[in-house]
């Protein structure tokens, strides 16, 4: 299913059979099987811009990636990343089932925008 400009997009980024099914529900895939590949698919959606009323803007607004992949990015490019709202990086669970590195981030998203932890 192919968006207009007006929306914003979705990404996953993780290992060819875990990302796979994902792609059905009209998410772009990128396979990525280490943490350098994931990197650098990061870097490389974070950087797509759509042209929107002679306005540039993130093409994604979201990008999943699996939690064991997430776990090797270095924080100092976590950083770079997620120093701009968008797009909002998340991890989800693999195949092997959670670890649960995603929850924890999402925790700490959550806290930053909201001032203080409401999953206690």
């Amino acid at each position: 299913m192919e968006l207009d400009n007006k929306t914003y997009k979705i990404a996953m980024v993780g290992s060819k059979d875990q990302i796979l099914g994902f792609k059905a529900l009209g998410l772009k895939t990128i396979t990525a099987n280490s943490a350098e590949e994931a990197r650098e698919a990061l870097f490389r959606l974070n950087g797509e811009t759509v042209n929107l009323n002679n306005e540039s803007r993130k093409k994604y607004a979201i990008i999943f990636m699996t939690e064991e992949l997430a776990m090797q990015i270095s924080k100092e490019d976590y950083k770079k990343l997620t120093k701009e709202a968008l797009p909002a990086i998340i991890p989800v669970p693999g195949i092997k089932g959670t670890t649960g590195f995603g929850l924890s981030r999402i925790k700490k998203m959550v806290e930053q925008a909201v001032g203080s932890d409401i999953f206690k």
